[in-house]
């Protein structure tokens, strides 16, 4: 659901296989804000965190992440969790514009960016149960391979 803005973005830039012009990246950007305001006024608990995973999955914890350069924990807990969960999933994914990143390089991006893109306490964390959660990723990366 931290993605569903995505489909008011144009096929062409979601599915464009190299690096997204500064005016692409722009609209590409605009996926958080979309996906907010198709979520925000839902009645069912669920969709309302939906919405703010939606919304606040790019902010970074330093404050230079978007749509609002929200900082630390003005940031929703439920942004924060899935800025983790994006990014690590992304850089561990192929993609048509690029190859699955081996998990050392991966930790080394969030030793790097903890305190600055992450939660710091939440990249500890990240690291502390990081073989439970790569159970549960391989589980459900098996399901959709089938």
């Amino acid at each position: 659901m931290h993605d569903i803005g995505k489909v008011g973005i144009k096929d062409e830039i979601l599915n464009k296989p190299g690096k997204l012009t500064d005016k692409e990246f722009v609209i590409m950007k605009t996926h958080s804000t979309l996906g907010y305001n198709m979520l925000k006024n839902s009645d069912k608990p669920i969709l309302k965190a939906a919405a703010i995973v939606a919304h606040q999955h790019h902010e970074k914890w330093d404050g230079s992440g978007y749509p609002k350069k929200l900082k630390g924990e003005e940031i929703h807990i439920f942004g924060r969790i899935t800025a983790i969960a994006d990014v690590f999933d992304a850089l561990g994914s192929a993609r048509v514009y690029k190859e699955a990143w081996p998990l050392e390089k991966i930790f080394d991006l969030f030793k790097k960016e903890r305190g600055k893109h992450f939660d710091p306490k939440l990249v500890d964390l990240f690291f502390e149960n990081f073989d439970e959660i790569n159970e549960i990723r391989t589980k459900h990366q098996d399901k959709l391979k089938k």
